[in-house]
């Protein structure tokens, strides 16, 4: 199955081509295509920073945060690679109701809360708390 894919994958973005330059133009159909790939660099960057700082924030769930930042990069991957069928893919991707879907999908048994550890000696043990504080030594 991977294989018939990537071999008709070339093939069906060599057909869009042919149809987009046709309707559009030759300079027109290559505008898009620089457009789109200098879009998915930025996304990239973008995308990179955001999820670095929603994670420095800790505003919600780390594995939502990075699932959102990896798809958001996935998108811009997509742009970046030249043609209209993958430009497409990555539109789908940006759709927020289809990539919380697709997402939910894909996380379904990772977003399990986690089970307190048992002290038991198998399993880890959590680290002791400590107190950070300053101190003065008196000598009498």
């Amino acid at each position: 199955m991977p294989f018939l894919f990537f071999a008709i994958y070339p093939l069906a973005e060599i057909a869009a081509f042919i149809l987009v330059g046709e309707a559009i133009g030759v300079l027109a159909t290559l505008g898009l295509i620089v457009i789109s790939s200098a879009l998915g660099l930025i996304m990239l960057r973008d995308a990179g920073i955001m999820t670095a700082l929603r994670l420095q924030r800790k505003a919600a769930n780390p594995a939502l945060i990075l699932a959102e930042g990896g798809s958001r990069m996935l998108a811009g991957l997509l742009l970046v690679i030249p043609g209209f069928l993958t430009d497409l893919a990555a539109l789908a991707i940006l759709v927020r109701p289809l990539r919380v879907f697709l997402l939910g999908r894909l996380l379904k048994g990772a977003l399990v809360r986690e089970a307190p550890i048992a002290p038991d000696k198998t399993g880890p043990r959590p680290a002791p708390k400590s107190i950070d504080g300053d101190f003065r030594r008196i000598d009498p």
